[in-house]
């Protein structure tokens, strides 16, 4: 199971076992920051998802292409669809069916709750956390490098 941050104030929720229920090496496992993407790349998409959706109503395939454009476009688009649901089923977005703005089928727009942006402010203290360890971290690995 995915893991999410359940918006209301415990945390993360779900088992953390990747996307192979914790046996192997699927998505979520092994040395992903040797290769296209990282397991902070996958720790991003979470509250990027929520800061996107605070800024306008989106379908899944805008939400791609939001977060292609910070570099995130490598994760699989069923990490993506599978965090909206679990999202939808915590009460952190919404959706509604949108027929009108598409010439095809129908597609599923997403919209931010009101604990949507709950979450999303505690996302922000936890990433404005991560972010500082991380500086820290790359100042020693500069001076180690030297």
């Amino acid at each position: 199971m995915f893991e999410v941050f359940d918006g209301k104030g415990n945390g993360w929720a779900g088992q953390g076992r990747g996307m192979t229920g914790g046996r192997g090496r699927g998505r979520g496992r092994g040395l992903r920051w040797m290769g296209d993407y990282s397991l902070m790349d996958v720790r991003l998409v979470e509250p990027a998802l929520l800061a996107f959706l605070q800024e306008e109503n989106l379908h899944g395939y805008g939400l791609l292409e939001k977060l292609e454009s910070i570099g995130l476009g490598a994760i699989n688009p069923s990490v993506i669809y599978r965090i909206l649901r679990d999202y939808e089923e915590i009460g952190l977005v919404r959706s509604d069916w949108d027929s009108e703005g598409t010439q095809g089928p129908p597609r599923r727009v997403y919209a931010i709750t009101d604990e949507g942006r709950a979450a999303l402010k505690r996302a922000e203290t936890s990433l404005r956390v991560t972010a500082d360890r991380i500086e820290t971290l790359l100042v020693r690995i500069k001076r180690d490098s030297i």
